[in-house]
């Protein structure tokens, strides 16, 4: 289920419904630059929602979004059954609608929106719409990630992999940590988080090095691998793509962890193997006769503390499978 929609279509329609019934506010951020508010539904505090824009990492693009408040009802009516708030782009102003309250998940949904505002205004050269910023679009690897097949610009992957949807939630845990609903990813590290802060703080960034791509079993037979390594938030959890082009692939998962997570292989969706894995310990993963699939491997903290990992990914035709001659 979407927890949030970008809307690519004008939502004119919908939207001017009880706009006569709308309320203009306006706020200023450190900088002095307007931050416009039309809210639609009773009880809002506007300096809540203010406050989080102005502490999140914007420029002037800021002024050119109309941020709309409505009650939590209608939501369903301007933004579609799935959503939980939307952006719209296009014409002479932006227009995020989000609905009134005040909570930690409505704190991400706020920022991710503003989010799609931020990427729609920031170009990455040759690329199109939606595309993050240059640096996010280098740390994060997405060119790699792209030609795999692996992302697209849409939703014909599914919500968790759209590239703009990916940015913005990068975006919002950067700046408050919390839920991540790109779980085949994993949240930015503090590498990423740093050069995104620095780039849109408007200073020269160096991206971080970007992930390795996705592996793919080969046909010639030869094995495949991959390394990471990183660090977890309690609860986080990251994962390596990849694709078996083939039957009779195995599949093995060397991962250890400073204090305790969970390990786990899964193609087409199913998890096919797993394990636990305890401080200092390291828990291996071995599953044959798998392919061909779209699949990942997958680390997910246990701890509640944050922690390092390091994982192997090795891919390889099985001993007892036939090979192609």
């Amino acid at each position: 289920m979407f927890r949030r929609t970008l809307l690519a279509l004008v939502l004119v329609a919908a939207i001017a419904t009880g706009a006569a019934q709308a309320e203009t506010v306006t706020r200023q951020d450190a900088q002095g630059r307007t931050i416009t508010f039309d809210v639609l539904t009773a009880g809002v505090d506007v300096d809540w929602y203010a406050a989080l824009l102005t502490n999140a990492a914007h420029g002037d693009e800021i002024s050119n979004v109309l941020v709309r408040v409505v009650a939590p009802s209608e939501i369903r009516r301007l933004c579609g059954a799935n959503a939980a708030a939307c952006y719209q782009y296009g014409g002479r102003q932006a227009l995020i609608v989000l609905p009134a309250g005040k909570s930690a998940s409505l704190a991400e949904t706020v920022l991710h929106e503003y989010a799609h505002h931020l990427d729609a205004t920031w170009a990455v050269g040759g690329i199109r719409e939606l595309n993050g910023t240059p640096v996010w679009w280098s740390a994060r690897g997405v060119q790699a990630l792209l030609d795999a097949g692996t992302v697209a610009f849409d939703y014909s992957l599914g919500w968790n992999r759209s590239i703009g949807e990916i940015f913005a939630e990068d975006y919002a845990y950067i700046h408050l940590g919390g839920s991540y609903a790109i779980p085949w990813l994993g949240p930015p590290d503090d590498a990423l988080r740093n050069a995104l802060l620095t780039e849109l703080g408007g200073a020269t960034a160096t991206p971080p090095p970007a992930p390795q791509p996705p592996a793919t079993g080969t046909g010639s037979g030869r094995p495949v691998t991959v390394t990471r390594s990183g660090r977890l938030r309690p609860g986080a959890e990251t994962s390596v793509p990849f694709r078996l082009l083939g039957p009779g692939r195995r599949v093995t998962v060397t991962v250890g962890v400073t204090d305790a997570a969970r390990v786990e292989v899964a193609c087409g969706g199913a998890v096919v193997s797993a394990a636990t894995v305890t401080r200092g310990r390291t828990a291996t993963l071995s599953a044959p006769g798998l392919g061909p699939a779209a699949c990942e491997a997958r680390v997910v903290s246990t701890s509640t503390r944050r922690q390092a990992f390091a994982l192997r990914l090795r891919l390889a035709l099985d001993a007892t499978s036939p090979r192609r001659r």
